[in-house]
This record gives structure tokens, C-alpha cells and sequence, in this order.
């Protein structure tokens, strides 16, 4: 019996072994690899593929290619101020007005949100909109209290600016916001204040998550569709001049 004890762990390794012994491993034997590099210059026009979406494509151009205006200078996206950015923001502003009941203290909209560099001069086109907001935003309008308000400034100090509203002027120091100004006067941290934005930045994107639970009027209109509506309903009679005043120091 002691001898059987004895032999035992020794049986057991014995099996250990085995077992591992014949573990099957599977191995990648070969790969065949092709590369093919297509550019407008190798690549061929298949006729089929054109005949088919050439109706689609000529009513999309057809709707793309609308003149909303005329734009008198380049537009061009830069930080802390910019004429496209000034521009942009003002549109918010008076569109806001107009879709919402009341007037709004100033509208913000995120740097990353206006996605062009530049907006030529010449015609300005529905697809000139579509290009700077491609995103399925809406415009939206929040009550903040003075502290939220506050918040909201200071992420804009901290980024280096983004696009704001006439209505709004501030400086940035050690990345926060100081000498705020709205509708001229001195920002009071007792009072509220009604701000327009996508809704984007209202859902807490772009580091706003303070402002997520915030009450919303949100009337479900995308941004791009209210430029565009707004351009239909008030065609501009002259060349649209971008304002190039500071309003972030």
C-alpha cells in the first residue's frame, strides 16, 4: 500500500505529460498577398457603374451646386477668433432667435464641429454647408445657471477658443475665462443665462459633460438645414462680409 502511495504522484505526472504531449498547436502555413493601387490616374471609368448612378448624380449636383449667396472674402477657421468662426456662430445666433421663443444671451459652437478650413470666396452653395456641418447636429438652447455658464467659458478658455457670438466677448488668462462680457455687460454669476449650441456640446461632447441633464429646447432641426432654410427665407442682397472683430483676447 505504501508503495502504490508512493507511486502514485509519479502516475500522475505520467499523465501530466501525455497530456501535454499531444496538445495540438495550429500554425498559419502561407498567406497569399495581392496589392492593388487604384488612383484617378490607373483607375478605369466602368461605363456600367456610370450609366447607373449618373441620374442620382446630376439630381444631388442639382441641389448641391444652389447658390445661398455670395461670400465677398476666403472664410477661414483659425483660433481664438476667425471670420469663419465669428460668422458661423452669428448665424447661430439669429437663426436661434428666430426658431426659439425669447432671445438667446449668445450661441457657441465647438472648434472641431466646423469641419473646413476655409470657406472660398465666390459662391457660397448648399454644398458649401453640408461641407463645414456635416454632422447630424441640432441647434439647441439651454438655461444655464451663472456657474454653468461659467463652466461652459472656462472649457472654451482652456481649449484656446471657439467660435462665439457677438453677443459674448471674453479674455483668457492661465486658461480661464475673465472680462466676460454678454450683451454688454459684466457676466454675473447670480444670474442665467439662455446660450444656443449644437446639441452635441449640450449631450456633454467635447468635454461638456457638465452640461449633460441640462434642460433642452430642441426643436429636432438640424443645423445645416436651418443655414440653408434661413439663406431661402433671407437672401442676402450684397456680398456677405465675415466679421473680423476679436472677441476672445
Amino acid at each position: 500500500m505504501k508503495a502504490l502511495k508512493r507511486l502514485f504522484p509519479l502516475f500522475i505526472a505520467v499523465l501530466l505529460l501525455s497530456a501535454c504531449s499531444k496538445k495540438q498547436y495550429v500554425h498559419v502555413a502561407d498567406i497569399d498577398t495581392d496589392y492593388i493601387r487604384v488612383n484617378k490616374y490607373s483607375a478605369k471609368e466602368d461605363k456600367t457603374v456610370k450609366d447607373m448612378i449618373s441620374p442620382y448624380k446630376a439630381q444631388l449636383d442639382a441641389e448641391m451646386n444652389v447658390v445661398l449667396g455670395v461670400v465677398a472674402e476666403d472664410m477661414n477657421k483659425a483660433k481664438p477668433n476667425s471670420n469663419l468662426g465669428n460668422w458661423f456662430a452669428d448665424l447661430l445666433q439669429n437663426i436661434a432667435n428666430i426658431e426659439y421663443e425669447g432671445y438667446v444671451d449668445f450661441a457657441v459652437q465647438n472648434y472641431g464641429g466646423l469641419r473646413v478650413p476655409t470657406v472660398a470666396k465666390g459662391d457660397l452653395t448648399v454644398g458649401d454647408i453640408y461641407e463645414v456641418m456635416p454632422f447630424d447636429n441640432n441647434l439647441v438652447v439651454l438655461r444655464l445657471s451663472g456657474e454653468k455658464t461659467l463652466m461652459l467659458l472656462n472649457r472654451i478658455a482652456d481649449y484656446g477658443g471657439w467660435p462665439i457670438s457677438s453677443n459674448l466677448s471674453m479674455a483668457i488668462e492661465d486658461d480661464k475665462a475673465i472680462d466676460i462680457m454678454i450683451k454688454g455687460e459684466p457676466f454675473d454669476i447670480k444670474k442665467s443665462y439662455r446660450i444656443a449650441m449644437p446639441d452635441y456640446t449640450a449631450n456633454g461632447g467635447d468635454r461638456c459633460a457638465f452640461l449633460k441633464g441640462e434642460k433642452q429646447e430642441n426643436n429636432d432641426k438640424l443645423i445645416r438645414d436651418l443655414i440653408i432654410e434661413y439663406f431661402q427665407n433671407n437672401p442676402p442682397t450684397e456680398a456677405i462680409v465675415a466679421p473680423t472683430g476679436k472677441r476672445i483676447f
